[in-house]
This record gives structure tokens, C-alpha cells and sequence, in this order.
């Protein structure tokens, strides 16, 4: 009688259960300290919003009672709810980290998990720490690429959203040491929980709620399986799509675990945009810049982008809300003309509705472009062109600041930290939380790490 085969889940919950910091590169480790800082300035940041605060509030109307702080948010409460908050928050911002062939975000899921879990428990040191974050983003981003994300997004089917209880509930499960069976009966019981529809909505919009209970769900998956409850670890080889009606391919998961970390090829956003958007705010910054324009002369500027995501950034009109503002490309270019600091306005505290505004936003034309599409998804492009009296002025951008071929270095990281926590952390605050990350494993504890956040909480 031959051994039974190992299961997707059963593989991909070895490779979580057994992963230790002090096996991976010194460059992975370094990334994963990096999208710690990020991701904790898009918490900060997304407290700010409208969407920050409903959460909060929703959290204490659900009277959880716990010690474990949400992050930065001025609330405490239990493990999973903490890890909805802080991700709902993150997730809002539209400013946390993206991986683009997958299509996912994974910051956002993973960091909130990891503080969550990390608070709660006396016993997780920063090796830990850091590998459940590496193993989180691993997973996430796996799941994108496994189920199509780049594709399945404009079909109306949210990749982050699908692969976040998995990827939260692989973070939680690595920071609450888990054995590689109960981890395994931990990620069976998320890939349950997991749907991944989604839509849009006006206003204070449930999609950021959405995302956060899933993450939620894979924290509980994760303590569940601590307290013996099982699910179904065959699920993914063969009924998965059958059930969803989502093709999977269930070998993306698992080829080559460990050789290489999809950590190190995330991209970090320079400012609050739909990523769709940056590659042709980054091309129109260009020719404001290096060929002096003056705005005021422009007759028309055309944007050419691969067709999967005209109509997502190609919206005409003003923004009607906070959201619709971060996606439409004309109304990011019009920012970008009169008010650049406002692209780095995560609450979007002010809707521009000036006749400038409408006037320059009439100017801007979204098209396809046939010449970019084989670019995507590994590059999410854009081809500018401005016409002046003077006559047309192109740049082609294909990867931006912040982008794998552009990595930002901890200066860059240092920087747009402190821009997004202008207004709720002090300078002195600011510097030590960067202190403490960028020394998290080398010479910072865990312990000394939550000391730090916690006592920078903006509402203490």
C-alpha cells in the first residue's frame, strides 16, 4: 500500500509551518521590515477617512473587550477583529503595496495580521515575526497568480479579497506556531471561507469591510485549528473550481516553494492612486517637468493604457466621492497640474470641482493601446501625449517609482512614511517607529517593537 500524495494545502502548509527567518536571504528579511513600515503608514493614514472611523466604530458596537490594540487605531480589541481593522483601514488608502502579476495586495492583509497576532501573544520574537510576514506575502500573492488575478479583476471577482483569509490565516498561523497538520486543517478551513466577489459602491463603501472580514476569517481559521476543528485539505485539488466556478491552478501554489520570495517583487505606490493610474500621472510629471510646460497651454492630452483597465481609470466627469477620485486618471492628471500634494491625500479632504479642474479634466482622452498590452500584467503601462501650440509631447512609462525594476530604497520609504503620518504622529514618534522597524531582528525585539507603536498611538 503506497503513502497517500501530499495535498496542495498539505504542501503549501509545510512551507508555512517550517519557514524560519533564519534561513531566508538577508534581502528578503530587509523587504519584509520595509512593507512593515509601509503598510503601517497606510494604517495611520487610512484612520483618517471616513471608512477608518465607520470601522472603528463598527468594532465597538461589536463590544469586544480584549487588550490587543488594532494597530494605530484607537480602539482594543480581540485578535480577529483587530486584524479586520487595521486591514480595512490599510486597504482603504489605496496607497499600500501591490504585486502586479498577481494583481493582489498583499500589505495590507499580511501587516495588520501580523501586529494582530504579534500583540496578543508574549512569546513571538522577530524571527517569527518576520517569517509570518514573508510567508503571508507568499501565499497572498501565490493565490493572485494562481487564479488569474490581472484577468478575473475585470470580470468582477476581487483576487486580494479571495486570497486574503488564506494569506491572513497563513500569517496567524505561523505567528501562533502552529504544527504543519494544524496548519494545514488551518488554510483548509480559509479556503472554505473564501468566495471573491465584489463590487463598488458610493459613499462609506462595504467593499473595505468585505476584505477586512476575510481576514478576520483566516485569523479564526488559524485559532480554530488550535482548538481541533478540521476541514477538507483536499479541497483545492480538483473541487475548488467546480464549487466557485473560478479556475485555480493549484501547482502556482506550490512550484518552487522557497527557492524564491515574492516579497521582493512588490510594488510600492508613490502616492494614493489606483495603480492602473500612476503609470500616466508618472509619464504626464515627466513632460510637466523636463519640458517646463505651462500647464495652461495644453489643448489635449491623450492617454494610452492596455484595455483591461480603460474603463476603470478612464471614468469621465468629476469624482462623485473619495474613491472615485483615486481611479480616474483625469481627475489624478488635473491634481497633478494644480495641486500635486493632493495625490498624496489619502482622505481626500477636498474634491476639486474648480472650472479649472473641469476644464482640464474636458482635455484628457482614455484610450486602448495595442502596443502596451504585452506588457501586462508584468507592467501595468502608459503612453502620454500632451499637444501644445508647439505641437505633441510623448513618454512611454512602463514601470514607475516604487516598481520592482525601481525599488524604493529606506530613504524613499522614510519619506512618504512621514507624509502620510503628518497630522497624527508627532516627529519624534515618527522617528522612533522608523527606528524600530528598520531594527526589528537586529538589535529591536518584538516586545520592544510594540512597545514603540503602541506608545505612538495617535489618540493616546
Amino acid at each position: 500500500m503506497t503513502d497517500r500524495r501530499e495535498t496542495t494545502v498539505e504542501r503549501l502548509a509545510e512551507f508555512v509551518a517550517t519557514l524560519r527567518a533564519e534561513a531566508l536571504p538577508a534581502a528578503v528579511l530587509e523587504q519584509a521590515r520595509r512593507r512593515l513600515l509601509d503598510t503601517m503608514g497606510a494604517m495611520v493614514a487610512g484612520a483618517r477617512t471616513a471608512e477608518g472611523r465607520a470601522v472603528r466604530a463598527l468594532v465597538a458596537d461589536c463590544g469586544a473587550e480584549g487588550q490587543v490594540p488594532a494597530g494605530w487605531l484607537p480602539i482594543r480589541t480581540s485578535m480577529p477583529m483587530a486584524a479586520l481593522a487595521g486591514c480595512a483601514s490599510a486597504r482603504c488608502t489605496e496607497i499600500d503595496d501591490i504585486h502586479l502579476e498577481s494583481c493582489t495586495t498583499p500589505g495590507a492583509v499580511v501587516v495588520p495580521t501580523a501586529l494582530a497576532v504579534a500583540s496578543s501573544r508574549r512569546d513571538v520574537d522577530a524571527s517569527s515575526l518576520l517569517a509570518a510576514i514573508v510567508a503571508g506575502y507568499e501565499v497572498v500573492i501565490r493565490w493572485g497568480k494562481a487564479v488569474d488575478g490581472p484577468s478575473i479583476l475585470y470580470q468582477g471577482i476581487w483576487p486580494t479579497y479571495l486570497g486574503s483569509g488564506v494569506g491572513a490565516c497563513a500569517t496567524a498561523a505561523r505567528l501562533l506556531g502552529l504544527s504543519t497538520e494544524e496548519t494545514a486543517q488551518a488554510l483548509a478551513t480559509a479556503v472554505m471561507l473564501a468566495t471573491g466577489a465584489t463590487g463598488r459602491s458610493d459613499a462609506i463603501a462595504a467593499r473595505w469591510l468585505a476584505i477586512g472580514c476575510a481576514v478576520q476569517n483566516g485569523v479564526i481559521a488559524a485559532m480554530a485549528a488550535r482548538r481541533g476543528f478540521r476541514a477538507d485539505v483536499t479541497f483545492l485539488d480538483g473541487r475548488w473550481s467546480e464549487a466557485t466556478r473560478i479556475p485555480l491552478r493549484s501547482s502556482t501554489l506550490i512550484a518552487g516553494l522557497g527557492a524564491a520570495y515574492e516579497i521582493e517583487r512588490v510594488s510600492v505606490k508613490p502616492y494614493c492612486s489606483a495603480k492602473q493610474a500612476i503609470s500616466s500621472v508618472e509619464g504626464f510629471l515627466q513632460i510637466l517637468e523636463e519640458e517646463s510646460l505651462d500647464v495652461g497651454s495644453i489643448q489635449r492630452v491623450v492617454v494610452g493604457v492596455p484595455a483591461q483597465y480603460v474603463q476603470l481609470i478612464g471614468q469621465p466627469g468629476l469624482p462623485r466621492d473619495r474613491l472615485s477620485s483615486i481611479t480616474s486618471v483625469r481627475y489624478q492628471l488635473a491634481l497633478a497640474a494644480y495641486d500635486r500634494d493632493g495625490l498624496l491625500d489619502v482622505a481626500r479632504t477636498r474634491l476639486h470641482d474648480e472650472d479649472r479642474f473641469r476644464a482640464f479634466m474636458d482635455k484628457v482622452v482614455v484610450e486602448p493601446a495595442e502596443d502596451l498590452q504585452l506588457y501586462y500584467p508584468t507592467a501595468w503601462p502608459a503612453r502620454v501625449d500632451v499637444y501644445t501650440p508647439s505641437g505633441r509631447v510623448r513618454r512611454i512609462v512602463r514601470h514607475t517609482r516604487g516598481d520592482e525594476t525601481a525599488p524604493f530604497g529606506w530613504g524613499e520609504l522614510e519619506g512618504k512614511f512621514r507624509r502620510l503620518i503628518r497630522g497624527s504622529l508627532d516627529a519624534v514618534s515618527a522617528d522612533r517607529l522608523i527606528a524600530a522597524c528598520t531594527g526589528l531582528g537586529t538589535g529591536i525585539s518584538v516586545q520592544e517593537f510594540l512597545t514603540v507603536a503602541i506608545a505612538s498611538d495617535p489618540a493616546r
